[in-house]
């Protein structure tokens, strides 16, 4: 069976610090690409996860919204988490389609559970 696989398009790198260490230490395969090239990343191979950071520049939610339009992408997983005063974009990333949207503490916490799947929930 083939390691389960990440996209996380986390500019942070604090965040992404940690997202990497935990995928590695978990054995799941994990990409990091740009904001701009995240789209691309993620119809090449779509895979098991995404993850957003909401406050990454640029739009993440429109390419949370991108990837729902898209068939061969809107049934993967799309996790995103907030800084956990921002009340209206954690309601902005649920109607853009996001299955989970975490303030920061809560996602880092359930990390390891996010990344292997144990933390999934469904839409």
């Amino acid at each position: 069976m083939s390691p389960r696989r990440v996209v996380a398009v986390v500019p942070d790198l604090f965040f992404a610090t940690r997202i990497s260490g935990t995928a590695e230490r978990l054995g799941v395969a994990l990409e990091m690409p740009g904001p701009a090239a995240a789209l691309e990343t993620i119809r090449r191979v779509p895979p098991d996860l995404v993850i957003l950071d909401l406050h990454a520049s640029g739009d993440p939610l429109k390419l949370a919204r991108a990837l729902r339009a898209d068939i061969a992408t809107r049934s993967i997983h799309l996790i995103g988490f907030y800084s956990h005063v921002d009340r209206e974009l954690r309601e902005a990333a649920l109607a853009a389609g996001l299955d989970q949207v975490l303030p920061r503490s809560v996602f880092s916490v359930r990390l390891p559970a996010l990344l292997t799947g144990e933390g999934d929930t469904g839409r």
